[in-house]
Protein backbone atom coordinates (compact mmCIF):
# COMPACT_ATOMS: atom_id res chain seq x y z
CA UNK A 1 0.00 0.00 0.00
CA UNK A 2 1.23 3.58 -0.87
CA UNK A 3 0.54 6.42 1.59
CA UNK A 4 -0.06 9.62 -0.48
CA UNK A 5 2.61 12.60 0.21
CA UNK A 6 1.95 16.32 -0.30
CA UNK A 7 5.29 17.75 -0.75
CA UNK A 8 6.21 21.65 -0.79
CA UNK A 9 9.59 23.38 0.18
CA UNK A 10 12.34 25.33 -1.80
CA UNK A 11 14.69 21.83 -1.48
CA UNK A 12 14.07 20.60 -5.41
CA UNK A 13 16.71 17.82 -4.62
CA UNK A 14 14.99 16.43 -1.66
CA UNK A 15 11.49 16.48 -3.41
CA UNK A 16 13.16 14.59 -6.68
CA UNK A 17 14.32 12.00 -4.10
CA UNK A 18 11.14 11.14 -3.19
CA UNK A 19 9.63 11.04 -6.85
CA UNK A 20 12.39 8.74 -7.79
CA UNK A 21 13.76 7.14 -5.17
CA UNK A 22 10.72 6.62 -2.49
CA UNK A 23 7.90 5.82 -5.56
CA UNK A 24 7.47 2.13 -4.29
CA UNK A 25 6.46 3.35 -0.65
CA UNK A 26 4.47 6.86 -1.53
CA UNK A 27 2.51 8.58 -3.98
CA UNK A 28 3.59 12.02 -4.12
CA UNK A 29 2.36 15.02 -5.21
CA UNK A 30 3.92 18.95 -5.05
CA UNK A 31 2.23 22.03 -4.39
CA UNK A 32 4.27 25.52 -4.62
CA UNK A 33 4.08 27.50 -1.24
CA UNK A 34 0.92 29.53 -1.87
CA UNK A 35 -1.95 29.10 0.83
CA UNK A 36 -4.92 28.81 -1.82
CA UNK A 37 -2.60 26.11 -3.57
CA UNK A 38 -1.74 24.56 -0.71
CA UNK A 39 -5.31 24.58 0.39
CA UNK A 40 -6.37 23.34 -2.83
CA UNK A 41 -4.16 20.32 -3.12
CA UNK A 42 -5.69 18.79 0.57
CA UNK A 43 -8.84 19.12 -0.83
CA UNK A 44 -8.23 17.25 -3.61
CA UNK A 45 -5.15 15.29 -3.24
CA UNK A 46 -6.12 14.10 0.27
CA UNK A 47 -2.87 13.22 1.85
CA UNK A 48 -1.72 11.33 4.65
CA UNK A 49 1.31 13.62 5.14
CA UNK A 50 2.17 16.69 4.28
CA UNK A 51 6.22 17.15 4.11
CA UNK A 52 7.46 20.25 4.18
CA UNK A 53 11.08 20.26 2.28
CA UNK A 54 13.46 23.09 3.94
CA UNK A 55 15.99 24.89 1.93
CA UNK A 56 16.95 28.95 2.79
CA UNK A 57 13.01 29.34 4.17
CA UNK A 58 11.97 32.71 4.71
CA UNK A 59 9.84 34.19 7.68
CA UNK A 60 6.85 34.94 5.29
CA UNK A 61 7.25 31.27 3.77
CA UNK A 62 6.82 29.57 7.63
CA UNK A 63 4.10 31.89 8.18
CA UNK A 64 2.32 30.62 5.26
CA UNK A 65 3.22 27.12 6.17
CA UNK A 66 1.78 28.14 9.76
CA UNK A 67 -1.25 29.06 8.99
CA UNK A 68 -1.59 26.40 6.87
CA UNK A 69 -1.12 24.01 9.82
CA UNK A 70 -4.67 24.77 10.78
CA UNK A 71 -5.95 22.82 7.42
CA UNK A 72 -3.93 20.34 8.17
CA UNK A 73 -5.25 20.08 11.61
CA UNK A 74 -8.92 20.31 10.51
CA UNK A 75 -8.54 17.26 8.30
CA UNK A 76 -6.42 15.28 11.11
CA UNK A 77 -3.21 15.10 8.39
CA UNK A 78 0.13 15.28 10.14
CA UNK A 79 2.75 18.03 9.20
CA UNK A 80 6.24 16.85 8.87
CA UNK A 81 9.25 18.94 8.12
CA UNK A 82 12.91 17.59 6.85
CA UNK A 83 15.76 20.21 7.12
CA UNK A 84 19.08 20.88 8.66
CA UNK A 85 19.44 21.72 12.19
CA UNK A 86 19.20 25.42 11.77
CA UNK A 87 16.27 25.23 9.73
CA UNK A 88 14.11 22.91 11.74
CA UNK A 89 15.30 25.21 14.91
CA UNK A 90 14.14 28.91 12.64
CA UNK A 91 10.72 27.06 11.94
CA UNK A 92 10.14 26.15 15.71
CA UNK A 93 10.46 29.73 16.29
CA UNK A 94 7.61 30.79 14.41
CA UNK A 95 4.11 30.31 16.09
CA UNK A 96 2.25 27.13 14.76
CA UNK A 97 5.33 26.41 13.25
CA UNK A 98 6.34 23.58 14.61
CA UNK A 99 5.83 20.03 12.57
CA UNK A 100 4.55 16.58 14.46
CA UNK A 101 7.84 15.02 12.56
CA UNK A 102 10.81 16.80 12.14
CA UNK A 103 13.38 14.80 10.43
CA UNK A 104 16.82 16.08 10.71
CA UNK A 105 19.32 15.98 7.90
CA UNK A 106 21.69 14.45 6.63
CA UNK A 107 20.08 11.14 7.02
CA UNK A 108 19.53 8.36 4.31
CA UNK A 109 16.77 7.56 2.17
CA UNK A 110 16.20 4.77 3.47
CA UNK A 111 15.91 5.80 6.87
CA UNK A 112 13.87 8.54 5.79
CA UNK A 113 11.35 6.20 4.02
CA UNK A 114 11.15 4.23 6.68
CA UNK A 115 10.61 7.15 9.71
CA UNK A 116 7.74 8.77 7.97
CA UNK A 117 6.25 5.26 6.60
CA UNK A 118 6.05 4.36 10.60
CA UNK A 119 4.90 7.75 11.50
CA UNK A 120 1.91 7.62 9.38
CA UNK A 121 0.96 4.33 10.76
CA UNK A 122 1.23 5.53 14.07
CA UNK A 123 -0.77 8.39 12.98
CA UNK A 124 -3.40 6.03 11.45
CA UNK A 125 -4.00 3.91 14.22
CA UNK A 126 -4.33 6.69 17.11
CA UNK A 127 -6.51 8.48 15.03
CA UNK A 128 -9.10 5.31 15.33
CA UNK A 129 -8.78 4.44 18.75
CA UNK A 130 -11.13 5.15 21.49
CA UNK A 131 -9.31 7.63 23.24
CA UNK A 132 -9.05 9.87 20.17
CA UNK A 133 -12.45 9.49 19.13
CA UNK A 134 -12.92 10.95 22.57
CA UNK A 135 -10.64 13.42 21.69
CA UNK A 136 -12.67 14.88 18.63
CA UNK A 137 -15.26 15.05 20.14
CA UNK A 138 -13.96 16.95 23.37
CA UNK A 139 -12.43 19.06 20.37
CA UNK A 140 -15.70 19.43 18.30
CA UNK A 141 -17.49 20.64 21.39
CA UNK A 142 -14.51 23.07 22.12
CA UNK A 143 -14.76 24.69 18.53
CA UNK A 144 -18.23 25.50 18.96
CA UNK A 145 -17.48 27.09 22.17
CA UNK A 146 -15.02 29.66 20.67
CA UNK A 147 -17.45 29.95 17.77
CA UNK A 148 -20.07 30.65 20.31
CA UNK A 149 -17.55 33.23 21.84
CA UNK A 150 -17.05 34.99 18.58
CA UNK A 151 -20.74 35.19 18.13
CA UNK A 152 -20.89 37.07 21.27
CA UNK A 153 -17.61 39.39 20.35
CA UNK A 154 -19.77 40.27 17.62
CA UNK A 155 -22.77 41.13 19.70
CA UNK A 156 -20.12 43.13 22.07
CA UNK A 157 -18.72 45.30 18.99
CA UNK A 158 -22.16 46.26 18.02
CA UNK A 159 -23.08 47.43 21.65
CA UNK A 160 -19.65 49.29 21.96
CA UNK A 161 -20.02 51.02 18.10
CA UNK A 162 -23.35 52.44 19.63
CA UNK A 163 -22.28 53.60 22.75
CA UNK A 164 -21.43 57.84 22.62
CA UNK A 165 -17.96 58.81 22.63
CA UNK A 166 -17.37 61.81 24.54
CA UNK A 167 -13.85 62.75 23.65
CA UNK A 168 -13.36 66.34 21.83
CA UNK A 169 -11.98 65.74 18.70
CA UNK A 170 -9.33 68.34 17.26
CA UNK A 171 -5.95 69.36 15.44
CA UNK A 172 -5.40 68.23 11.97
CA UNK A 173 -8.58 67.52 9.56
CA UNK A 174 -8.85 64.84 7.04
CA UNK A 175 -7.52 65.57 3.65
CA UNK A 176 -9.84 63.87 0.86
CA UNK A 177 -7.99 61.56 -1.14
CA UNK A 178 -9.06 60.03 -4.56
CA UNK A 179 -9.49 56.78 -3.02
CA UNK A 180 -9.80 55.60 0.67
CA UNK A 181 -5.97 54.69 2.42
CA UNK A 182 -5.88 51.59 4.36
CA UNK A 183 -2.98 50.89 6.34
CA UNK A 184 -2.02 47.25 7.27
CA UNK A 185 -0.22 46.54 10.93
CA UNK A 186 1.30 43.74 10.56
CA UNK A 187 4.87 41.83 11.11
CA UNK A 188 4.25 39.29 8.76
CA UNK A 189 4.63 40.32 5.03
CA UNK A 190 2.67 37.91 3.51
CA UNK A 191 -0.53 39.47 5.16
CA UNK A 192 0.95 42.68 3.23
CA UNK A 193 1.21 40.69 0.36
CA UNK A 194 -2.34 39.40 0.43
CA UNK A 195 -4.58 42.13 1.50
CA UNK A 196 -2.74 44.09 -1.51
CA UNK A 197 -4.02 41.75 -3.85
CA UNK A 198 -7.56 41.90 -2.27
CA UNK A 199 -7.90 45.65 -2.12
CA UNK A 200 -5.16 47.24 -5.12
CA UNK A 201 -7.88 47.57 -7.48
CA UNK A 202 -10.07 49.61 -4.94
CA UNK A 203 -7.96 51.22 -2.68
CA UNK A 204 -5.02 52.75 -1.66
CA UNK A 205 -2.89 50.21 0.58
CA UNK A 206 -0.14 51.35 3.10
CA UNK A 207 1.88 48.86 4.85
CA UNK A 208 3.69 48.89 8.27
CA UNK A 209 5.85 45.75 9.89
CA UNK A 210 5.36 47.18 13.57
CA UNK A 211 3.63 49.63 15.40
CA UNK A 212 6.41 52.01 15.65
CA UNK A 213 6.76 52.59 12.05
CA UNK A 214 2.91 52.69 11.56
CA UNK A 215 2.69 55.79 13.99
CA UNK A 216 5.39 57.49 12.00
CA UNK A 217 3.28 57.18 9.26
CA UNK A 218 0.32 58.36 10.61
CA UNK A 219 1.77 61.30 12.01
CA UNK A 220 2.05 62.44 8.59
CA UNK A 221 -0.31 60.52 6.47
CA UNK A 222 -4.18 59.97 7.33
CA UNK A 223 -5.96 57.01 6.33
CA UNK A 224 -9.81 55.98 6.48
CA UNK A 225 -9.25 52.45 8.25
CA UNK A 226 -6.61 50.31 10.16
CA UNK A 227 -6.02 46.74 9.94
CA UNK A 228 -3.76 45.73 13.15
CA UNK A 229 -2.31 42.25 13.91
CA UNK A 230 -3.19 41.23 17.47
CA UNK A 231 0.12 39.61 18.35
CA UNK A 232 3.08 41.24 16.90
CA UNK A 233 6.69 41.80 19.12
CA UNK A 234 7.69 44.54 20.80
CA UNK A 235 4.37 46.28 20.15
CA UNK A 236 1.63 44.45 20.20
CA UNK A 237 -1.83 45.36 18.33
CA UNK A 238 -3.76 46.50 21.97
CA UNK A 239 -0.48 48.34 22.48
CA UNK A 240 -0.80 50.14 19.27
CA UNK A 241 -4.29 51.08 19.63
CA UNK A 242 -4.10 52.40 23.05
CA UNK A 243 -0.98 55.31 21.39
CA UNK A 244 -4.07 55.56 18.55
CA UNK A 245 -6.50 56.11 21.36
CA UNK A 246 -4.08 58.82 22.97
CA UNK A 247 -4.39 61.22 19.89
CA UNK A 248 -7.40 63.19 19.43
CA UNK A 249 -6.94 63.07 15.11
CA UNK A 250 -5.88 59.08 15.04
CA UNK A 251 -8.51 58.17 17.31
CA UNK A 252 -11.13 58.28 14.79
CA UNK A 253 -9.98 56.25 12.87
CA UNK A 254 -11.94 52.59 12.11
CA UNK A 255 -9.25 49.72 13.68
CA UNK A 256 -10.15 46.59 12.83
CA UNK A 257 -8.23 43.39 14.70
CA UNK A 258 -6.77 40.28 12.21
CA UNK A 259 -6.28 37.52 14.49
CA UNK A 260 -6.70 34.01 15.11
CA UNK A 261 -9.38 32.04 16.50
CA UNK A 262 -7.19 31.01 19.60
CA UNK A 263 -6.96 34.94 20.32
CA UNK A 264 -10.92 35.17 21.60
CA UNK A 265 -10.14 35.83 25.34
CA UNK A 266 -7.17 38.55 24.81
CA UNK A 267 -10.02 39.93 22.55
CA UNK A 268 -12.07 40.39 24.78
CA UNK A 269 -9.83 42.21 27.26
CA UNK A 270 -8.99 44.78 24.37
CA UNK A 271 -12.67 45.75 23.98
CA UNK A 272 -12.57 48.55 26.15
CA UNK A 273 -10.27 50.06 23.53
CA UNK A 274 -13.44 50.12 21.24
CA UNK A 275 -12.07 48.75 18.19
CA UNK A 276 -14.52 48.43 15.29
CA UNK A 277 -13.96 44.38 14.70
CA UNK A 278 -11.86 41.71 14.27
CA UNK A 279 -11.30 39.45 10.58
CA UNK A 280 -9.89 35.75 11.27
CA UNK A 281 -6.79 34.69 9.81
CA UNK A 282 -5.94 33.58 7.05
CA UNK A 283 -8.20 36.38 5.92
CA UNK A 284 -10.94 36.06 3.50
CA UNK A 285 -11.39 38.24 0.71
CA UNK A 286 -15.17 38.58 0.91
CA UNK A 287 -15.21 39.23 4.56
CA UNK A 288 -12.26 41.72 4.80
CA UNK A 289 -14.20 43.87 1.73
CA UNK A 290 -17.53 43.91 3.52
CA UNK A 291 -16.09 45.17 6.95
CA UNK A 292 -14.26 47.49 4.68
CA UNK A 293 -17.31 48.75 2.75
CA UNK A 294 -19.19 48.84 6.12
CA UNK A 295 -16.67 50.83 8.04
CA UNK A 296 -15.81 53.34 4.96
CA UNK A 297 -17.82 53.54 2.12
Amino acid sequence: MKYKVLLAGNSKKLISNFFLQMDFAFECMTSSIQFDDLKNHVQYFNPDIFIYCMRAETRDDLVTIASFHDVLGKGDIPFAAIGDAASLDFASKIPNCVPELSIKLPMSTTDMEDTITRFIKRHKSSLSSPANISLAKALDANAAAAFDTLAKLDTAFDTVEKEPDSKEIGGRQPEAPDRHRILVIDDATIIHKTIKGYLDTRYEVATAISGKIALRFLSTKEVSLILLDYEMPEMNGPAVLEELRKDPYLSTIPVVFLTGINDVEKIKSALALKPQGYLLKPVDKESLLAKIKELVD
